[in-house]
């Protein structure tokens, strides 16, 4: 199992910090085509090793007053994209956003989730970077990668928007951006908290003028860049801890777009005994589809052995997955042996223990 090169803990992250950090719609000058070049002048500055703390900090600390999830703007975007107000260019591109979306249908394969967690914008830079210093490889497609395709959306609407700052206008709500409450948002990324799945949105861009239209996008993609950085920040390999990857992908459901979340996990630690220990692989992830609601997923690969546990919110979910159990046993017994448990319960996940001083809550 591997879904991609990981994200660097010296260079890369300073070059993600330094390229997508959330600015000021005046300022948003950075498209998909610029970041390689962006890419190749930072690698070719040594950042301090003291630097990376702060770098990492001061890019957390601004993400997660920012972050939002992706679902409201994808359900934005699917209205956008049919407003005249709405540019040429930057409908293009949320074109090709709303394209990123991934069937959870009967016929998913394991290659279309890699190349949907490979797409999810975590990797970016990591990819840039390594065609940078390996030019004899292809270089990364840019425009099927989703933190790429929000900075190129962002840059495209931002000469759209008067005035140096996000702020929306106040007055009329009837033309006002929308503004979701700040205890609505989603919690923050972590590594190793819980996952939770988006359930589809409903759109809420406004009818209004150019301006208006604009800086209600500009504020949603704003939100998800933030968080994706974070999912970045996750991602930073920690001493004593397992590789680990956090990210979330957009899914087509019925309701529209939601977004699943992911965490895939390596360790070398393997079964009691003698000889060399074998890799385990975990995957943890979440989804949130009506009418199922939340429905939980945790995986743990190892040599010739499997360990399923699902976990459905809602009772209908789990009774439906528990119809369907002995299908799933089978079906990973013939890949990965006669070793295999799943166990299917009711409920939301235990939330992990997360040690104290990781995140601020500023929502009081």
């Amino acid at each position: 199992m591997s879904i991609g090169p990981a994200i660097a803990p010296t260079a890369g992250l300073a070059v993600a910090t330094a390229v997508s950090a959330p600015q000021p719609a005046s300022d948003v000058s950075i498209t998909a085509g610029q970041l390689q070049a962006e890419v190749t002048a930072d690698l070719a500055e040594p950042v301090p090793a003291s630097a990376q703390p702060s770098a990492l900090s001061a890019m957390v600390s601004e993400a997660v007053t920012r972050q939002d999830g992706l679902a409201p703007l994808l359900a934005d975007l699917a209205v956008a994209v049919n407003a005249p107000a709405l540019p040429d260019d930057a409908r293009a591109t949320a074109v090709q956003i709303l394209s990123s979306q991934t069937a959870l249908g009967a016929d998913i394969t394991a290659e279309a989730l890699k190349s949907a967690a490979q797409g999810s914008g975590v990797f970016l830079e990591a990819s840039v970077a390594a065609a940078v210093l390996a030019p004899e490889q292809a270089p990364p497609n840019l425009q099927v990668d989703l933190k790429a395709l929000l900075l190129q959306l962002a840059s495209e609407l931002a000469p759209l928007i008067e005035g140096p700052t996000l702020t929306r206008p106040a007055g009329n709500a009837a033309t006002a951006a929308p503004s979701r409450a700040l205890s609505s948002k989603l919690e923050p990324p972590v590594a190793g908290g819980p996952t939770a799945g988006q359930p589809a949105a409903r759109a809420t861009l406004p009818q209004a003028q150019t301006e208006i239209l604009a800086r209600a996008l500009q504020d949603e993609a704003q939100g998800a860049l933030a968080r994706v950085q974070l999912s970045q920040a996750a991602s930073v390999p920690k001493a004593g801890e397992p590789t680990r990857w956090l990210f979330e992908i957009p899914i087509a459901t019925p309701g529209g777009a939601g977004i699943a979340q992911f965490e895939i996990s390596r360790d070398g630690r393997g079964p009691s005994g003698g000889g060399a220990a074998e890799p385990a692989w975990r995957a943890r992830f979440s989804i949130n589809v009506a009418p199922s609601g939340p429905v939980h997923a945790d995986v743990m690969l190892g040599k010739n052995r499997a360990r399923v546990t699902l976990m459905a919110e809602d009772a209908g979910a789990r009774q439906a997955l528990e119809a369907h159990q002995a299908e799933l046993v089978a079906a990973l017994a013939a890949e990965e042996g006669p070793d295999v448990a799943v166990r299917i319960i009711g409920g939301a996940p235990p939330r992990p223990q997360q040690p104290p001083g990781q995140l601020l809550d500023r929502r009081s």
